[in-house]
């Protein structure tokens, strides 16, 4: 049997993946469904793709998501480009509230077991003997793992990964409004010190999530303080936010790592997907993508190693081959893009370049992501 731990879009894409391989696969979730998570809620074109291979995208074609084709950045100092995210499809606005909820039911429908409210509490064996799994005092047995348990929890300190000895000097917000948008945009505006993302999903909501460094958040002494200080930054996120109707409580993340050189997409003999194995910058927009074409990866290369296709030395090594193709350019280059967010005169100069030059904007937005090969 194949376990995987985590029941979020890398996850879900990874056990029905293997599920659609008639591999019985065992799916443990911490939490529960339907649930809001901190994300910026946009699916870049790409993932249209995936979720036809999985066959999810009727379900989430049913909830008609915002259709997404333009990106907006803006700085505090007033400067502002605009251009395309895609020539071709467009990207889409959908809640984690509902999509992860449509992919929980997708496993299920096509024979994943799925175990939630169960948080796994240790992982021993490897590929070679197989690997116990313990959850509660629970203990099942798999012949693999796939771990796609999110960005940083207390299993990444059980397998005892360097990057969980380094604090991470960044917090990330989301909630969702009703409000003024561009109906087709992905709005980023820039503040000292970090970035709010705004952009319309499914029903005429509208996300907001934003990313900050800890010391800036510290400028207030709660988040609607420092929301608040955020706005006046700003002139953009001001007259958004003054006609806003707030919808939903906002949800908060600390400790969010971006120190990725540091993971290995395996652990363990564990095979890592979606933010377990790299998280690229939100303002990239291909985080929930990447995710998807990650699980799909992973499932794949199981797939052969438990049909006797390949041995455990070749799985390691392919995965993480295939791993570090499609995703570390994305990566470097999110986490280069994001720190010229965090640095006002760099982001001014920046975005007069690229008004002078577009062709320079629109490389930026397609190398932060790559063509879907599921």
């Amino acid at each position: 049997m194949l376990i995987v731990i985590g029941g979020g879009i890398a996850g879900t894409s990874a056990a029905i993946r293997a599920a659609q391989a008639d591999l019985p696969v065992m799916l443990i979730e911490a939490g529960t469904y339907p649930r809001h998570k901190v994300c910026g809620e946009f699916l870049s074109p790409e993932a249209v793709n995936y979720f036809t291979t999985l066959g999810a995208l009727p379900a989430i074609e049913a909830e008609q998501p915002a259709r997404l084709t333009r990106v907006r950045v803006t700085s505090a100092a007033g400067g502002e480009w605009t251009g395309a995210l895609t020539h071709t499809s467009a990207g889409l606005g959908l809640s984690r509230h509902k999509l992860d909820q449509l992919l929980i039911d997708r496993a299920r429908a096509i024979g994943v077991h799925v175990v939630t409210g169960q948080k796994v509490t240790g992982v021993s064996g490897n590929l070679t003997e197989g690997f116990t799994v313990t959850m509660r005092g629970d203990s099942i047995r798999a012949r693999a793992v796939i771990a796609a348990h999110g960005k940083r929890t207390a299993l990444d300190r059980v397998l005892n990964r360097p990057f969980m000895a380094q604090p991470q000097p960044y917090v990330g917000l989301k909630a969702h409004f009703r409000g003024a948008v561009r109906a087709d945009t992905v709005d980023l505006h820039a503040f000292p010190g970090g970035y709010c993302g705004v952009s319309r999903i499914e029903a005429g909501l509208v996300n907001v999530c934003l990313l900050v460094r800890l010391e800036t958040f510290k400028r207030g002494d709660s988040i609607p303080a420092f929301v608040q200080w955020m706005q006046r930054q700003n002139r953009h996120l001001m007259r958004f936010f003054a006609t806003a109707e707030h919808v939903t409580g906002w949800l908060s993340i600390s400790q969010v790592p971006f120190n990725d050189h540091d993971k290995q997409p395996v652990e363990h003999d564990i095979l890592m997907v979606g933010d377990a194995a790299g998280m690229i910058a939100p303002l990239a927009g291909d985080g929930m993508s990447m995710a998807l074409h990650s699980g799909l990866l992973a499932a794949d290369h199981i797939t052969r190693y438990l049909w006797g296709e390949s041995d455990a030395v070749t799985l390691k090594r392919l995965y993480t081959t295939a791993w570090r193709e499609q995703f570390v350019a994305r990566i470097r280059l999110g986490r280069w893009l994001q720190a010229s967010l965090f640095r006002p005169a760099l982001l001014s100069a920046g975005l007069t370049l690229i008004n002078a030059a577009p062709a320079l904007g629109q490389y930026f937005v397609r190398q932060t992501r790559a063509p879907a090969h599921p």
